[in-house]
């Protein structure tokens, strides 16, 4: 019964905030490529007028290489230019989330190996069209790492992608 209750709350509270979901021409599931680090495939999902699940996996450089995979929640603060003259609407936004990685270390005598899993707290415009349902990111994201065998890693991580919505 209790279990029952609970997933009853929970679709009580997604409903909502799947009826509003908005994202490039009302279309809230957009899904594209990256370059940058990581670069690789990322999706989004809207959840409201302002909040999405921003999700990636793809492959990091620097310092640290390998396949990486994350999930940010970000809300988007604020409308830096409306649509009108112009045919998109620019966006800024900020979030938070969580990053896994297989990461391999190789420099100079140093060679390591190991997984990983951080905090990401990502800061972004995004660049949604009216016309089409398309938008463009550019995304810096400063996370801290706990990576095998080091205790704990900052980074910096930057990325321009495009997604399609569908």
């Amino acid at each position: 019964m209790a279990r029952k209750t609970i997933m009853l709350a929970a679709l009580i509270l997604l409903i909502p905030c799947l009826a509003n979901a908005q994202g490039p021409q009302n279309r809230p599931f957009g899904l594209g490529l990256s370059v940058g680090e990581p670069a690789g495939i990322n999706a989004k999902y809207w959840l409201s007028k302002k909040g999405a699940i921003d999700m990636a996996i793809g492959y990091g450089f620097y310092p640290h290489r390998g396949p990486a995979l994350f999930a940010d929640y970000v809300y988007h603060v604020f409308t830096i230019v409306r649509a009108g003259k112009v045919p998109f609407n620019l966006l800024f936004y900020m979030g938070a989330g969580l990053k896994l990685g297989f990461w391999y270390y190789d420099r100079r005598d140093e060679h390591r190996s190991g997984f990983g899993m951080g905090v990401r707290v990502p800061f972004g415009v995004t660049m949604v069209f009216t016309k089409a349902p398309f938008d463009v990111f550019l995304e810096i994201t400063p996370s801290m790492a706990f990576i095998n065998p080091d205790p704990f890693y900052f980074d910096l991580d930057a990325c321009l992608g495009g997604r399609y919505y569908f």
